[in-house]
């Protein structure tokens, strides 16, 4: 695995460009013996001896663009220290390379006359990084789904829970006037009326707490406004970056902003919804199980779970998501391997609970 691992780094794939690299992947599943489709950049299979559970394993091929700080060339591994280092190592091709060899493990299996008992859908996208064409053009051709797991750097630790990202575009209005002719106290200032939309925030009701993602917040991420040193701005415009919980729905919640805000809120976007799976839920059970009987965990950060909303999911995988988008990013040779063993654990758990129900 290190050594497909190490194929896979040292092929650029940021988002937008996985083409050559799904095409080696898609090839060596093919030479296992898989029937592969693929659309775009995202590349699939099924592995199965019955129809129903489908199980979905997803993950991404693709990557950030490298950032400052990176001590030799990103798309060169190096493997020192039980590390493999390298852009994607860790998030997210470490994920993908374990996932791989779950399901050529369970197309082993079916070659050597064991039954698995259900159906596993492998997924490899693209885009995710962007939230761009990658699972959400393909998940309903995978359908139908009883249940998905998503790789992603989390030392293994399920998450059963996600926030979701309300982006928000807020425009303060005021009046253009010449600062010599208005005093402060006369002037209808964009900016000012902004800065104090800004500071009614720090007293805004976030909401009901949740036990795994603790309330919804925002951050300002951008603010421009003012055209010239001598000019009071008639409009000052500001970008509100919104972590959201399942406890409310995105439009409730851009209700209760937009009633407490002096300025024009308009939603830029609201797709990327928070989702969650019960705890006892089959898959999340199995996950669970997998990982040693941890219990599931909330995940601050975004991924391709957001296009399952529906279907039962757990965001699980090898590696650590602080090294995530860091130079010299990693994975442990370690950490590859019990990756690895707990997706097939999770696999032949999921499918064993769900014969057991069945009969």
């Amino acid at each position: 695995m290190i050594e497909q691992l190490a194929q896979y780094v040292a092929i650029p794939s940021v988002s937008g460009n996985e083409a050559v690299l799904a095409g080696m992947i898609a090839e060596r599943l093919a030479d296992a013996g898989l029937v592969v489709r693929r659309e775009g950049n995202n590349l699939w299979t099924e592995i199965g001896d019955a129809p129903q559970p489908r199980l979905l394993f997803n993950s991404h091929l693709d990557t950030v663009s490298p950032g400052n700080g990176w001590t030799a060339d990103p798309w060169t591994p190096r493997r020192e220290n039980n590390r493999l280092i390298g852009l994607g190592a860790n998030d997210a091709k470490g994920c993908a390379t374990a996932m791989i060899e779950a399901a050529l493990e369970m197309q082993r299996s079916l070659n050597a006359g064991r039954r698995i008992g259900g159906t596993l859908i492998l997924a490899l996208t693209a885009e995710e990084e962007t939230a761009g064409e990658g699972l959400a053009e393909i998940v309903d051709r995978l359908r139908p789904l009883d249940a998905a797991v998503v790789g992603e750097p989390t030392g293994l630790v399920p998450i059963s829970a996600q926030r979701g990202l309300l982006i928000l575009r807020g425009v303060a209005r005021g009046r253009t006037s010449h600062p010599a002719n208005t005093p402060p106290e006369e002037a209808r200032n964009a900016i000012v009326a902004a800065a104090e939309d800004v500071l009614r925030l720090r007293e805004f009701d976030w909401g009901p707490i949740h036990p795994r993602l603790g309330r919804a917040h925002a951050n300002i991420t951008i603010i421009q406004g003012g055209i010239a040193h001598n000019v009071i701005p008639d409009a000052c415009e500001f970008c509100l970056d919104v972590r959201t919980t399942p406890l409310e729905s995105h439009a409730a919640l851009f209700a209760r902003l937009n009633e407490l805000l002096q300025s024009e809120l308009t939603v830029r976007s609201d797709r990327l919804v928070p989702v969650e799976t019960p705890e006892d839920s089959p898959i999340v059970r199995a996950a669970s199980a997998a990982a040693g009987e941890r219990p599931p965990a909330g995940s601050p950060t975004m991924s391709d779970m957001v296009f399952l909303a529906g279907t039962p999911a757990v965001k699980i995988g090898p590696g650590q998501s602080i090294r995530s988008h860091t130079p010299d990013e990693y994975i442990l040779e370690s950490e590859l391997i019990e990756g690895a063993a707990a997706y097939i654990a999770i696999i032949r758990s999921y499918f064993s609970a769900a014969g057991e129900t069945m009969t």
